[in-house]
């Protein structure tokens, strides 16, 4: 019952960012370099969020639990990974813009960099633990 109620959540949760993300791209004019990543940002957390749910709900159609014991080893592993992403991606970004441009970033497109490069090293590293296994 608990597998459902929360699988039931994530689908509804997923449905109302996908609405409210159509909504905010038909009220903007004109999308800007921030713009860009803030959404490049919730597609990959409304594209992982997808797969997981979606990977659930096919479990608990078979008759099995939501979520067995592998596919937890794999969620912390990819966590890691995507932690040490992360921590590496917030120093490369700057580093790398300061070197190239010779000025440095602004907070809020580091913060951009670490969420998008940390997402999608989870979301890769998940989808590859979850079918190959330790």
């Amino acid at each position: 019952m608990k597998d459902k109620i929360t699988t039931i959540l994530g689908v509804g949760i997923a449905v109302c960012v996908i609405f409210t993300l159509i909504i905010y791209l038909g009220a903007k004019e004109s999308i800007e370099e921030f713009d860009l990543f803030s959404i490049l940002i919730v597609l990959i957390l409304v594209i992982t969020s997808i797969y997981l749910v979606w990977d659930r709900v096919k479990n608990l159609k078979a008759g099995l639990p939501a979520q067995d014991e592998r596919l937890k080893l794999a969620g912390y592993k990819a966590g890691y990974y995507g932690f040490i992403a992360a921590i590496w991606s917030s120093i490369i970004s700057n580093l790398g813009y300061n070197i190239l441009f010779d000025q440095e970033l602004r907070g809020g497109l580091v913060t951009a960099a670490v969420v998008l490069v940390s997402g999608m090293v989870f979301m890769i590293s998940f989808i590859y633990f979850s079918r190959k296994g330790n």
